[in-house]
Order: structure tokens, then sequence, then C-alpha cells
């Protein structure tokens, strides 16, 4: 669990702050190598080491994405940034139906861990803005509340 939460912490961040690229030589061939074959048709990778974990942050098809890699090379995770619109039809029905009253934001993000995808939805009201975490069968999480 430590482990999901140390991965997860750093893709956000991630997608949510400026990182500096590391150097090339900071990148073990394995971790390059093993993107290299995940990843073929990736342009403009920028590479963070932190802890264990090395985190390419990267275009794909015109979508920004992140990916997070042991140094064995083994994909960890990733995540990227959707339209709301793009979640599964079984997220967007639960949400409509337990949060009637509270509008979506987007972007959505979507983050596969382990072989799970998770989405995470944020929605509003007047009095409150709630993280969700949200899978794919239509189940919700509450993350966060915050009161307005």
């Amino acid at each position: 669990m430590k482990k999901l939460k140390i991965v997860l912490t750093a893709m956000v961040m991630l997608m949510t702050i400026s990182s500096f690229a590391a150097e090339p030589d900071k990148v073990t061939p394995v971790v390059k190598a093993a993107f290299e074959n995940d990843f073929s048709k990736a342009t403009g990778v920028i590479w963070e080491k932190t802890n264990d974990f090395y985190f390419a942050s990267f275009t794909l098809d015109h979508v920004n994405v992140d990916a997070a890699y042991t140094e064995k090379g083994e994909l960890i995770g990733t995540a990227r940034r959707i339209s709301f619109e793009l979640v599964p039809l079984s997220i967007s029905m639960a949400i409509a139906a337990k949060y009637e009253g509270y509008t979506v934001n987007s972007p959505a993000v979507e983050l596969t861990y382990e072989g799970v995808t998770r989405y995470y939805v944020t929605v509003e009201n007047k009095s409150q803005s709630l993280k969700l975490k949200c899978y794919s069968n239509g189940e919700l999480e509450v993350e966060r509340k915050i009161k307005k």
C-alpha cells in the first residue's frame, strides 16, 4: 500500500507541476530500453528519478502521458488527463445518479497501476468539492472533501 501511495503521489505531482529533465545518462539503459519498447512512438520525453522509480513524461498521439518504471525496467503505472466524456459509461452514470446537483470538472485523470485502471474525477456543488476515485465497474469512493 505504501508503494502505491508513493507512485500515485509522484505521478500526480508530475501531472500538475513542471519537472526538470534528468540527465540522459541518469536513466539506466534497462529502463530506457523498456520505455522504448512500451512507447516506441513517444515524443518529448522528460525523465525524473525519485526514490526507487523512474518517471517519464511524454506525448503519445497528442496526449500527455506519465509512466513509472522500477529500476529493473518494469512498467508499474501510467497516468493521463482525459476529457470526462471519455471515462467509462458506468462511471458517468454512477456519478450522475449519486451526485445529482453536482457539476463535473473536466479533465479526469486516468491512472493505471498494476493492471487496475482508476479514474479521478472532481465534482462540486455550492457547498463542497469532492475528489472521487472511480472504478470501471461504477464503484465510487470519496478521496477528499473540500468545503467552500
